[in-house]
């Protein structure tokens, strides 16, 4: 196993005890969060199982991990964006893309490539994420933002997501052509994106523990 890894599941795997220890003070928004973090240390590790003891690709997991994966921050910023526009319209939103991803994976791409829907994923997030600064802005009732843990959480969503938007889409061109590049944008950029977003993830626990201390 290399060392950018372990790093990567040592990250993500503080961010589940985080969520263990202070589990009691996050609110359902947050415990959205805690569910995906749960699911992401379970694919990390699966991931390094197939791939350092049955020396299988793990390709073909990112088309179910998309489907999972977009349903807990749907659910998320469900919450988040409630207020902004009809529920409706938001679910008919997040059905499409899940329809779209089950069609992808039986009908226009093999499980052996990576999967499209990551970019499509991807957009999809950050237009939440850029709605909920939106209604920040408009309601402008909030004291301290920066003590405010969603805030940090869609920053991270944003930084996290925005940023790989690049890589999803040209992953699977990148894998054909330029092997070298794609390993280095795996182990310097990549990682860097996901021990950043589980550390902020992280830091919003302890922040949920501040709020509900003073309320």
């Amino acid at each position: 196993m290399h060392l950018h890894q372990v790093l990567v599941i040592l990250t993500v795997v503080q961010s589940l005890l985080t969520g263990m220890v202070l589990l009691r003070h996050l609110d359902n928004k947050l415990k959205v969060v805690f569910g995906f973090v749960c699911f992401a240390v379970f694919i990390e590790i699966s991931n390094v199982v197939f791939i350092n003891v049955f020396g299988k690709t793990t390709l073909w997991m990112g088309h179910f991990y998309v489907m999972i994966e977009f349903i807990f921050w749907a659910v998320f910023y469900g919450y988040l964006l409630k207020p902004l526009f009809k529920q409706r319209w938001y679910w008919i939103v997040v059905v499409a893309f899940e329809l779209y991803c089950i069609l992808n994976t039986i009908f226009i791409q093999d499980l052996a490539e990576y999967p499209f829907t990551r970019s499509v994923e991807g957009i999809i997030i950050v237009l939440f994420s850029l709605l909920y600064f939106h209604k920040i802005m408009m309601d402008s009732n909030l004291e301290n933002p920066l003590k405010e843990p969603t805030i940090w959480i869609n920053s991270a969503v944003l930084v996290y997501f925005g940023g790989s938007v690049f890589h999803y889409l040209f992953f699977n061109v990148l894998l054909q052509l330029d092997m070298e590049l794609l390993s280095n944008l795996n182990t310097y950029f990549f990682i860097s994106l996901n021990v950043l977003f589980y550390l902020v993830i992280s830091f919003s626990f302890y922040l949920q523990k501040l709020k509900s201390a003073r309320n």
